[in-house]
């Protein structure tokens, strides 16, 4: 009978020490579920930032090339007769260029 009780106290201990692997297991399951998540979520609220930073660079950008178009032009009107004869010599400079070749 001693040794009856001692298999149910062993089989008892096993299942103790089982249910609390299990339990442990299951927390870090858990834990892990939950790290996961907040991972995602970092992973994309950078990718908004990033996305956001890129569309205003490239309005940025897009303002900055109208401006010198602008200024650009205003030059041209302000000034027909120099940038006629800019025009001129750069056409110049491409055809001698080209007939080297």
């Amino acid at each position: 009978m001693n040794e009856n009780n001692d298999q149910t106290t062993v089989a008892q201990q096993a299942a103790d020490f089982v249910d609390n692997v299990t339990d442990n297991v299951k927390s870090a399951a858990h834990t892990v579920r939950q790290a996961a998540g907040r991972a995602a979520s970092a992973v994309e609220h950078t990718y908004e930032e990033a996305g956001r930073f890129a569309r205003e660079s490239v309005n940025h950008g897009r303002a900055r090339i109208r401006s010198w178009e602008e200024s650009f032009e205003d030059s041209v009107r302000e000034n027909p007769k120099t940038f006629l004869l800019l025009a001129a010599a750069l056409g110049a400079v491409a055809v001698a260029l080209w007939k080297r070749r």
